[in-house]
């Protein structure tokens, strides 16, 4: 029996803010839902926080499909028209398909926070998905960072969705990718997103080792 593929994402970046991205993004969420997409979350750049210092708005689309082989086919011939003909003229989206973590999560490694080691959020909540893209530096510094930070993501029932570290995880169907990390983080709610970043502990002692360790972009977005 063949392995089922593990989902793949889809990330839409636009760089900025401008009139119509609301509805820019309305119709980009319906033109991959009709081809077959589960569309997370969907936002303009003034309602996608940046947390890290240094992270430029961008307005931003999360989506998946079970399928990643029709990622690309879908992005190319229906997502990709459409943004560049309601973009800002020298406008070029970022659209990244990303492999996501396997459905069942990672039960061979509980220490780190998937849907096999942390329990999926009570129905009714309003998640909010946290996008990081960068690259690290120092990878003895990057292990002590994560052991910091995974149990904190697991007190308060976050997990990673996806966690792309392999060349070939991330291929960019438009635009640019010159990043070796790209993860998406679900958290039960924006308030437990802004807890984790904001505590003692991360800001205190986390964010220190990390400091030279490595250069990141953060944002946070609420699900549709």
């Amino acid at each position: 029996m063949a392995e089922t593929p593990n989902p793949g994402f889809i990330l839409v970046e636009l760089a900025g803010e401008h009139p119509g991205q609301v509805r820019l993004l309305e119709t980009a969420a319906k033109l991959l839902t009709e081809g077959g997409a589960q569309v997370h979350a969907r936002a303009p750049a003034g309602r996608v926080a940046c947390f890290e210092p240094g992270t430029v708005g961008a307005g931003m689309l999360i989506a998946s499909m079970t399928d990643p082989a029709r990622i690309a086919p879908l992005v190319r011939q229906s997502l990709l028209p459409h943004l560049k003909a309601n973009m800002p003229a020298h406008s070029i989206p970022k659209v990244l398909q990303v492999n996501g973590l396997p459905a069942a999560g990672l039960p061979q490694m509980m220490d780190i926070p998937t849907v096999a080691s942390v329990p999926r959020p009570p129905k009714g909540l309003r998640n909010a998905l946290m996008v990081i893209q960068g690259t690290g530096s120092n990878p003895a510094q990057m292990d002590k960072y994560r052991d910091i930070i995974l149990p904190m993501m697991k007190e308060r029932g976050s997990y990673y969705e996806a966690f792309a570290l392999a060349a070939g995880e991330v291929v960019p169907l438009s635009g640019e990718w010159k990043e070796q990390i790209f993860a998406i983080s679900r958290w039960p709610t924006r308030a437990s997103a802004e807890d984790f970043w904001f505590a003692d502990r991360y800001q205190g002692t986390a964010i220190p080792i990390r400091i030279g360790a490595g250069k990141f972009t953060v944002h946070v977005l609420e699900e549709t």
